[in-house]
């Protein structure tokens, strides 16, 4: 097993900038990761709150990385996870936010909102929870439909493994997201087959999983120990946001064309 994990990296300062897949050492110490990150984002180490969570499971995921002595396997952060940065030089002080782990305060500061003025509330925009509840909102359009889910009558044949039905009124396009499509992660151009279109959680956000051609993915075809798609082993499977996928003509690689060879 390795000792490293992918992860993402998002910055409160830097609105809608991504570093994809940084590599890190789940056995080093908080502060040693803290050092690494200063590398990407330019946030001195000391200035930085950590916040670790799975995309597709926010909800029993997220975890303050709070204690510099711990390492990310101490925390089970693993492939695929995204850290938040929160630079503390430059957030609000005293943020209800870096008492998330803390009840005693927490419940001292239930009544924050109410003390402050409208104004200077909303102007409070760079807290880990603001960026959770964008993060939630996207994507959110059709309501949930009504009736007893059925897979038949639905072109991609899947239902939400909990038993809802996500393809009612689906805020998608059904011809282009069908089962058995070609497309390719737009992260790495890994190409593969549409397996899997559907909810994977309460809410609104679209999931679709991919058979790859190549071991290059995150997932076995499963979820939380529920099969979801079929795909031709270990790493085969990629599972992500419907927006994370373009389907088109994307045939297999020939390697025998590949410049290399």
């Amino acid at each position: 097993m390795s000792d490293f994990v992918k992860v993402d990296l998002v910055h409160n300062l830097y609105k809608n900038k991504k570093w994809r897949e940084i590599k890190l050492n789940k056995f080093e110490s908080i502060e040693n990761v803290k050092k690494k990150i200063y590398t990407h984002t330019g946030t001195p180490h000391n200035h930085m709150d950590l916040y670790a969570y799975d995309e597709l499971n926010v909800e029993s995921s997220q975890v303050h990385l709070r204690n510099d002595h711990m390492c990310l396997n101490d925390y089970q952060v693993r492939d695929n996870y995204t850290i938040y940065v929160q630079d503390k030089k430059n957030a609000i002080p005293n943020d209800i936010i870096y008492q998330m782990d803390d009840d005693e305060k927490l419940n001292q500061l239930r009544h924050l909102k109410y003390e402050m003025k409208e104004e200077d509330y909303e102007k409070r925009q760079d807290t880990f929870r603001n960026f959770i509840k964008k993060f939630r909102a996207r994507g959110e359009a059709a309501p949930s439909g009504e009736g007893h889910p059925n897979r038949e009558g639905h072109p991609n044949g899947e239902i939400h493994p909990n038993g809802e039905d996500p393809l009612h009124n689906p805020p998608y396009d059904e011809q282009t997201y069908q089962i058995g499509n070609r497309c390719r992660i737009k992260i790495g151009d890994r190409r593969g087959v549409l397996k899997f279109v559907g909810k994977l959680k309460k809410g609104n956000e679209i999931s679709v999983g991919v058979d790859l051609d190549e071991p290059l993915g995150n997932s076995d075809g499963t979820y939380q120990k529920k099969f979801l798609f079929e795909c031709k082993g270990s790493k085969y499977g990629y599972l992500g946001n419907i927006n994370s996928i373009e389907v088109g003509d994307f045939p297999p690689f020939d390697i025998m064309a590949l410049d290399e060879f």
